[in-house]
């Protein structure tokens, strides 16, 4: 059985060399890649799928995760996750409290759900709106290296709140009964989601499976400070369902329009157009689930 594991470092700088000795009592020393640059991750997994591999595992965070997913996407070859990264917002999908590294040979093997965005994969959560302006004003402080991570963010939401940004929205879908449905409004956020969390914690789907053929589209109605201040709590802790001005729908497909140009993320990679087509992509990838890392739902 072929297996390789791929250690996800942003230039290198995370790289954790005790882990990879630990790694070394279950893989040969070929069978372990370390990233070192953009376009890394990619290239390791293509070159694996071609070559037939069984198990792709994975260290690192959301960003790599999404790569990785929408290379095996549809292949015979299965993903394991080992959280590593900054947000692991996919990974709170599972509880990995228990999970121990001599264990990650004993696994049961699951397909899940991805999504097609305007033709690119996402594995955990689309979405346009307010929490797309926190990753644009986060990123942009993280490029200049002016703050950390978890200040970086909290920079995000405060420049966001200060610079509200509603967006007039066109949304046609066919719910989880093939049954059309057609709004339209204005809306702080809408996010659509295959897992539950997202944005570092935030639990925007609640209700949300991996591997239901659903997807849980969230919308917030257009607001101000003070109503989003009212909702930042429960919104984190997946209460704001049945609050007003939130609405859920569960999709398989659909169009998200606007008649200007808008900002949406892919697990948390920033894009622009003025439309969204998405569509289920039904247990489209192999999941390797490990002894001891369950699934909440």
């Amino acid at each position: 059985m072929k297996k390789l594991f791929i250690i996800s470092s942003k230039s290198g700088r995370s790289y954790d060399e005790k882990f990879e000795r630990e790694l070394l009592k279950y893989f040969d020393k070929d069978e372990i890649k370390v990233t070192k640059k953009a376009g890394d991750t990619v290239k390791f997994a293509k070159d694996f799928v071609k070559d037939n591999g069984d198990l792709l595992y994975i260290r690192g965070g959301d960003g790599a995760l999404s790569e990785v997913a929408a290379v095996l996407c549809g292949s015979g070859t299965a993903l394991g996750l080992i959280p590593g990264g900054t947000g692991n917002d996919f990974s709170k999908n599972f509880y990995y409290k228990n999970f121990k590294l001599e264990n990650i040979f004993a696994y049961e093997i699951s397909p899940i759900d991805l999504i097609e965005v305007n033709g690119k994969i996402c594995i955990n959560v689309t979405s346009l709106g307010f929490d797309t302006n926190v990753l644009k004003y986060t990123y942009q402080l993280l490029k200049n290296k002016k703050a950390s991570g978890k200040l970086a963010y909290l920079y995000g939401v405060l420049k966001s709140v200060m610079n509200l940004e509603n967006v007039d929205l066109k949304i046609s879908c066919l719910d989880e009964k093939n049954e059309e449905v057609n709004l339209s409004g204005s809306f702080l956020i809408s996010a659509l989601c295959n897992g539950s969390y997202y944005g570092n914690g935030f639990n925007p789907a609640p209700r949300g499976k991996i591997d239901d053929g659903i997807l849980n589209l969230i919308l917030a109605e257009k607001m101000g400070p003070l109503r989003i201040a009212s909702l930042f709590t429960s919104y984190r802790k997946g209460k704001h369902l049945g609050k007003s001005g939130v609405r859920e729908i569960l999709t398989r497909s659909g169009k998200i329009s606007s008649d200007r140009e808008f900002l949406y993320n892919i697990d948390g990679e920033i894009y622009s157009a003025k439309k969204i087509d998405y569509r289920i992509l039904e247990k489209k990838l192999k999941w390797i689930y490990f002894k001891g890392v369950k699934r909440w739902k």
